[in-house]
């Protein structure tokens, strides 16, 4: 039985095997929703195709996308979702302006901060591959980090001035936000780490058998603790661009990304049972989800109704992928 299990497990020296449908048609298909969805509101909505509106819309889509890009890590590899991503990022914007604040320079604090988002996704992380429950211990991790923020700020604003900082949090080389650019190099890595390196695919066995892959020899606790310190590590980031453009960091910044990182993932197809998902799908979905927001906003929708819009997507997303992996395809 043993040799059955290890005979069948995907060798980690070579990529997974691909499928036209997952690795071409959902891609494609969602990029012509996206499409679908920039006319149809150019068409309705004057504003919504203009400049200013795309560079918002990109910048938004960024940092939501970052963030998302490290979930997809996780809930591939059959840990649902962490929900402490937003609090992470406030937690790690409110750290960087408190070293800039108090005169660190911005490559050093930049290196600092990046490191504690990595501690502090491993912790996550090591605690959960001792067998606790991801959720209830993201839940645990995100109200602890949300109240040291809240300690370390009275509840008020870190307002921070530094050139370096306001720089990467407004520039626009070639005429795209930084954010954006470092969307897309963030795409570049993930996918070609979950599709080439030993890690993605180590994630991916891990999350479509657990038991499959320990008996294979796959170190399921150090790929659990990586895709956790990943995930934290990319709100970090977030968290850090946060704060660089707005020259400040807020308890309140990133109130709802959660959700929309949730939503990102789920609309680019990411089985919620782990085994299958695709960076370029979830880097889509937050493209699309950040152009919907964008256009719900120009209409002066109330969160209300934009939420109702947004969860309705998402189901209609988990079920249509679920017919298709009912019917053999891995979407």
């Amino acid at each position: 039985m043993t040799s059955q299990l290890i005979s069948s497990a995907p060798a980690l020296d070579e990529p997974p095997p691909g499928n036209g449908l997952g690795r071409l048609v959902v891609p494609t298909a969602i990029a012509g929703v996206i499409l679908a969805a920039v006319i149809a509101g150019g068409l309705t909505n004057a504003a919504f195709l203009t400049e200013t509106n795309i560079l918002a819309i990109l910048r938004v889509a960024a940092v939501t996308g970052i963030v998302a890009l490290g979930a997809t890590f996780v809930t591939v590899a059959g840990r649902f979702f962490s929900l402490a991503l937003a609090q992470t990022a406030v937690f790690a914007s409110v750290a960087f302006a408190l070293l800039i604040q108090s005169g660190v320079t911005f490559l050093v604090a930049l290196g600092i901060t990046l490191l504690l988002g990595a501690v502090l996704g491993s912790v996550q992380g090591a605690v959960v591959s001792a067998g606790a429950n991801p959720i209830v211990t993201t839940l645990g991790a995100g109200a602890l980090l949300a109240g040291l923020a809240g300690l370390a700020t009275g509840g008020k604003s870190v307002r921070i001035s530094d050139e370096a900082t306001a720089w990467v949090g407004n520039a626009r080389p070639l005429g795209v936000p930084t954010q954006t650019w470092t969307f897309l190099i963030v795409v570049v890595l993930s996918v070609i780490v979950m599709r080439y390196a030993r890690l993605g695919r180590a994630t991916i066995l891990v999350g479509a058998n657990r038991a499959t892959a320990e008996v294979a020899g796959v170190p399921v606790a150090r790929v659990t603790v990586s895709v956790f310190v990943i995930a934290s590590v990319a709100a970090t980031i977030a968290g850090i661009f946060g704060a660089a453009q707005f020259e400040q960091a807020r308890i309140s910044a990133f109130d709802g990304l959660d959700f929309d990182v949730v939503a990102a993932v789920l609309i680019g197809g990411t089985s919620i049972h782990g085994g299958d998902g695709s960076p370029l799908r979830t880097a889509l979905g937050a493209i699309f989800i950040a152009m919907v927001q964008n256009y719900m906003l120009l209409l002066g929708w109330s969160f209300g109704p934009r939420t109702l819009v947004l969860g309705t997507l998402i189901m209609l997303a988990v079920v249509v992928f679920h017919l298709v992996r009912q019917r053999g395809g891995r979407a």
